[in-house]
């Protein structure tokens, strides 16, 4: 048996984005002018409201598929925050997309497994759509590769068959693409033959958009308007990646989208989704209004999820991984259901327990497995959902909104903490030591309830609090698919769906279950 502990120490950032592309051969001028942001005298209208009526699933689900432009949170993120200089005709266009959006999207769907992944290109997009579009069943999606392929390949014409077959797999699911051309490269400033080049493939992504009658975001014709010959100096960061200056973030004025190329198209998104909403998914009958209603609960619930109390121990655990304080003993087992809220029993047994004190919250896992776990140590902050890991949702007070502090521990004891998916707003001084064997995998955890509480009122502390405690199996090889379990089950895809957590009343600060 191994064990690993972890006490608080040196913290590691990690840069939202994900990994670059590779840099290369970067681009240059051609002429443009301002266009409607979605290409087409809504040729594409009739044909995607054929499309909207198959679909089968949640209303406001909005995937992005795409490379290290798309992966980054200075992409579709930032629309679900404040903005200053909103034109008047794009106010309420900014109000509707903050409400209509499921919350999961705007950070929880980045990353290789939802569609997104620096340094990839159409071949990867390609070989991965059919199990995103399945996993995920976005309302619709934001679609934009080729930066890669102008130097890596494939060129035209595998990569224009490539966007087509994307797409098409799109519209078959029943959801509604937004395909993007891609933006200038730097060295093409000034150099016909490399302009040319990159435009093969910004005409490809015309072509497909044309052919297959979805709405198009011309980004490159959208940059080279606004800087004609300046572009690679203003509108590119690095002559690869869009620029994001500080001085431009969440602003739309006309010299912000002048000057900072994710800002920019952020803009011409929120466009493109206002007017895919007025044209196509508001006239037809579409997508469920809502997830759905929750699976009964067994045992204590509350307004129709589990309902959980948090016991005050005798003594506090020590904090080594391996669950044996007599305290444990006496704390109440949950158990976890797979995290579509199906009937079925999971194939691997998770059971979690809490504990509480005036000062400490305490978590323990239990985790079952017989095979060899997927994990590896990584620096906090990393990308801990890659491997075997278990989560644990909190926020004080019943209100189901993204701000709650959010954890992530592998076996191995390396962990993610953020608060509302912003990694450094939340840099705990947890304690924690995980225990592998030869039946599974265990986690302990002790929190400072102080760092939960900030701001928060005696009432609300006795509760409810929001909560929720997931598992995320990784899959073993092609045969064997990833297994998510959780205390709650969202009945989607994502475990970030506040809505369905459970509710928590802790005995050391006052709380107890209500009659229901």
């Amino acid at each position: 048996m191994t064990r690993t502990m972890y006490l608080p120490g040196p913290i590691h950032t990690r840069i939202p984005g994900g990994p670059p592309m590779k840099r290369a051969l970067l681009l240059g001028v051609g002429l443009a002018m301002l266009v409607p942001v979605v290409r087409g005298a809504d040729e594409w209208v009739e044909p995607m409201k054929a499309v909207h009526a198959k679909f089968t699933g949640q209303a406001g689900t909005v995937a992005q598929f795409g490379d290290s432009i798309t992966i980054t949170m200075a992409f579709f993120t930032p629309l679900s925050m404040d903005h200053t200089n909103v034109p008047e005709d794009l106010q309420e266009a900014h109000a509707w997309l903050r409400k209509y959006v499921q919350p999961r999207c705007w950070r929880a769907w980045k990353g290789p497994q939802f569609g997104n992944e620096g340094r990839t290109t159409t071949d990867w997009g390609l070989a991965g759509i059919a199990g995103w579009l399945k996993k995920l069943n976005p309302e619709v999606a934001l679609v934009m590769w080729g930066t890669n392929d102008t130097y890596q390949g494939p060129k035209p014409p595998k990569y224009t068959d490539n966007l087509r077959l994307i797409i098409q797999a799109c519209l078959d699911n029943g959801t509604v693409p937004i395909l993007y051309t891609i933006p200038p490269k730097g060295d093409q400033a000034g150099n016909a033959k490399n302009t040319a080049h990159v435009e093969t493939f910004v005409e490809a992504a015309r072509t497909v958009a044309a052919e297959k009658k979805v709405p198009l975001v011309d980004f490159y014709k959208e940059i080279l308007a606004r800087q004609p010959t300046e572009f690679h100096k203003t509108l590119l960061g690095d002559g690869l990646h869009p620029s994001y200056p500080k001085e431009y973030q969440q602003d739309f004025s006309d010299e912000a989208l002048k000057h900072s190329g994710y800002t920019l198209r952020n803009y011409l998104t929120l466009k493109a989704l206002w007017e895919v909403h007025q044209k196509v998914l508001s006239k037809g009958k579409g997508a469920k209004a809502g997830a759905g209603e929750p699976a009964a609960p067994k045992g204590p619930s509350y307004k129709g999820r589990p309902a959980v109390l948090v016991a005050r121990p005798a003594a506090e655990p020590a904090i080594d991984g391996a669950l044996d304080d007599a305290c444990w003993a006496k704390a109440q087992a949950l158990t976890f259901r797979l995290l579509d809220g199906s009937s079925d029993k999971p194939k691997h047994a998770t059971t979690a327990k809490l504990l509480a004190t005036e000062t400490t919250l305490f978590v323990a896992f239990t985790c079952g497995e017989s095979e060899p776990l997927v994990s590896r140590t990584r620096d906090r902050d990393e990308n801990i959902w890659e491997d075997d890991s278990v989560e644990v949702f909190l926020k004080p007070g019943p209100e189901p909104t993204r701000e709650y502090h959010h954890l992530i521990v592998n076996p191995e004891g390396s962990f993610l903490d953020d608060l509302g998916g912003d990694n450094g707003a939340w840099q705990s001084g947890l304690k924690l030591a995980t225990s592998k064997g030869k039946e599974g995998w265990t986690v302990e955890i002790a929190i400072p309830l102080a760092e939960l509480t900030k701001g928060a009122d005696k009432a609300t502390l006795a509760g409810p609090w929001r909560l929720n405690l997931a598992r995320m199996r990784q899959p073993r090889g092609d045969d064997v698919p990833a297994e998510e379990t959780a205390l709650a089950p969202t009945e989607d895809p994502s475990s970030h769906v506040p809505a369905m957590f459970a509710y928590a009343w802790l005995e050391a600060l006052g709380g107890k279950l209500p009659a229901e």
